[in-house]
C-alpha cells in the first residue's frame, strides 16, 4: 500500500476564495463610521489656512510620484476639453481604467522578462492613482479660483473638481468634497453642478437561473440632466462577492438588458428585474471600499473600480434602503450550519446512492482513518461560505469548477480524488433541491462530471475571478 501524503496541504488557501473575509456587519460598520467621521470634520479652512496637500502617510513615494506623473497630462486634457461634469466624470473613470490597464501590461512584460525588482518598484494601486488625481485636481482648482484670471479655466477646473468629488469613495472623498464646498462658498457665479450621489429611488435586482449571479441597479442623481441608473454585475460563485461589471445606464430597463446580454441567454432566461427582496444579501454582495484588485481586471472593470464602490456606499447608507423591505436589514449570522448541510447531503447519498461509499476501501490510510463522514465535512468546508450563508444551496457550472480547482489547491492527490468524485452527486442533489430547469440542471451535471476527473480542463468555467463568465 503506498504511503499517503498529508491530507491537507499546509498554508493553502482555496483558489476560489478572494481577499474579502471577516464579519460583513463589522466591515460595514467601520465603513459607515469612517464616512460619518469624515463628513463631521472640516479638512479645509479656505480663508485662513489654504490647503497644501494630503497629510503625510506611509506610502510608497516612488509609486505616488509615478502616479502623479501619469495623472498630470490626463488632467490637463480634461481641463482643456471644457465639457460638462457628467462627461468629465465618465471620461475620468475611463482614463483611470486606461492607466491601470497600461500599468498591468507593463508589469506583465517586465515579469515575463525576469525583471522582478522592476515589477515591484514604483507600482501604484488603484487607490494611489485616484489619490494622485484627487490631490492634483483639488490643489489646481483652489489655485485657479484664487489666482487665475481666465474664467474659462476656472470653470473647467471647477467642473473637474466636482467630477472627482462624485467618484472618490469615503473617507477619501472628504478632500474633493471639502474643496468643492469651500470654492462654492467663496466664489459667486459658479454653476451649481451637483456632487450629490445619493440614490433617489429604491434599488432593483435580478438573479440568474442558478442563483449565483446578481444584477443590482438603482437611480442616482446626475450633476446635470436626467438621473441615471447604476448597475452592479456581481458574481458570487467563489463564495465571496466580486463585482465583475458596473456602469451607468439611462434607465433600469437598459441596465437589465445589458446584464442579460453579458450573463448569457441560458443563465438569464428566467431572470426578472424586481424590487430587492433580501436587503441583507444585497448589502453583503455590494462592493466595499478598500478592496484590492484580484488580478486580471479588464480596462472597463478598472474604469469603474472606484465609482462602483462610492455608489455602493451611498446605496448602503441612504434612508431609501430601508424601503427595500419595509424593515431594517437582518443581523448577519450563520444561517446554514455545516452539520445540517453535511447531514442533508449524506442522507441524499444514502437514499439515491445506496451502498456506494464516498471513500474507497483501498484509500491509503495512516494515522486517523479518512471516513465518509469526514469526506462530507471536507466538502462542506470547501463549499460553504461564511460571507454568503444564504447561498449554501446555490449551484452553477462556474461554482462547481472553482470548487474543483480549490480541492486541488488544498488536498493531496488521494484526498482530492475522493472529494472530486463526490461533485456529480453534489450537483445532482443541489440541482434537485433548487428545482433547476432541466436545461440548467443538465449543464450543472455535465460540468460536475468533467470536474470529477483530475486534470480536467475547466478553463471555460473557471477563469480568473474577475472574469465575466457566460453560463
Amino acid at each position: 500500500m503506498p504511503n499517503s501524503k498529508p491530507r491537507k496541504k499546509k498554508n493553502s488557501r482555496p483558489h476560489h476564495k478572494g481577499s474579502r473575509s471577516g464579519n460583513p456587519a463589522v466591515r460595514r460598520a467601520k465603513e459607515e463610521a469612517s464616512r460619518a467621521q469624515d463628513l463631521a470634520r472640516s479638512e479645509w479652512s479656505w480663508g485662513a489656512d489654504p490647503f497644501t496637500g494630503f497629510p503625510e502617510e506611509e506610502i510608497d513615494q516612488e509609486a505616488m510620484e509615478r502616479a502623479k506623473v501619469d495623472a498630470e497630462p490626463v488632467i490637463a486634457e480634461l481641463v482643456a476639453a471644457g465639457m460638462p461634469v457628467a462627461w468629465l466624470e465618465d471620461e475620468l473613470c475611463r482614463r483611470l481604467g486606461r492607466a491601470l490597464t497600461a500599468q498591468d501590461a507593463l508589469q506583465a512584460t517586465r515579469w515575463a522578462s525576469g525583471q522582478t525588482l522592476a515589477f515591484d518598484q514604483g507600482t501604484y494601486s488603484p487607490d494611489l492613482l485616484l489619490g494622485a488625481f484627487s490631490e492634483n485636481i483639488a490643489l489646481e482648482a483652489v489655485r485657479a479660483v484664487s489666482g487665475v484670471d481666465d474664467p474659462d479655466e476656472q470653470q473647467s477646473r471647477w467642473r473637474l473638481l466636482v467630477a472627482v468629488a462624485r467618484i472618490v469613495p469615503y473617507p477619501d472623498a472628504g478632500i474633493p468634497i471639502g474643496a468643492v464646498e469651500d470654492v462654492r462658498g467663496s466664489v459667486v457665479g459658479f454653476p451649481d453642478a451637483s456632487m450629490v450621489t445619493t440614490p433617489n429611488g429604491p434599488a432593483m435586482w435580478c438573479q440568474d437561473v442558478y442563483g449565483t449571479r446578481f444584477g443590482i441597479t438603482a437611480p442616482f442623481s446626475a450633476p446635470e440632466g436626467p438621473d441615471r441608473w447604476y448597475l452592479w454585475d456581481i458574481d458570487t460563485c467563489s463564495g465571496e462577492p466580486h463585482t465583475v461589471g458596473a456602469g451607468y445606464f439611462p434607465t433600469s430597463a437598459h441596465a437589465f438588458t445589458a446584464w442579460q446580454e453579458v450573463v448569457g441567454p441560458d443563465a438569464a432566461a428566467q431572470a426578472r428585474l424586481c424590487p430587492v427582496s433580501d436587503a441583507d444579501l444585497a448589502d453583503r454582495i455590494l462592493p466595499l471600499a478598500g478592496e484590492l484588485p484580484l488580478g486580471g481586471e479588464s480596462e472597463s472593470q478598472y474604469a469603474e473600480f472606484h465609482r462602483c464602490r462610492r455608489l455602493a456606499q451611498e446605496l448602503r447608507t441612504a434612508e431609501l434602503r430601508r424601503d427595500i423591505t419595509g424593515a431594517e436589514p437582518k443581523q448577519p449570522g450563520r444561517e446554514v450550519a455545516d452539520d445540517s448541510w453535511t447531514a442533508e447531503f449524506a442522507n441524499w447519498r444514502a437514499k439515491y446512492r445506496p451502498g456506494q461509499k464516498a471513500v474507497p476501501g483501498d484509500f491509503p490510510q495512516d494515522g486517523e482513518p479518512f471516513t465518509d463522514d469526514e469526506a462530507y465535512r471536507e466538502l462542506s468546508f470547501i463549499w460553504l461560505s461564511d460571507e454568503l450563508p444564504q447561498l449554501a444551496h446555490a449551484c452553477s457550472p462556474h461554482r462547481i469548477a472553482l470548487v474543483s480547482r480549490s480541492i486541488g489547491d488544498l488536498y493531496d492527490t488521494d484526498t482530492a480524488d475522493v472529494l472530486r468524485r463526490l461533485l456529480p452527486d453534489l450537483a445532482a442533489w443541489l440541482a434537485d433541491r433548487a428545482a433547476l430547469s432541466a436545461d440548467a440542471a443538465d449543464r450543472v451535471r455535465a460540468c460536475s462530471e468533467r470536474a470529477a476527473r483530475s486534470g480536467a480542463d475547466l478553463t471555460e468555467h473557471a477563469a480568473d475571478l474577475p472574469a465575466r463568465i457566460r453560463e
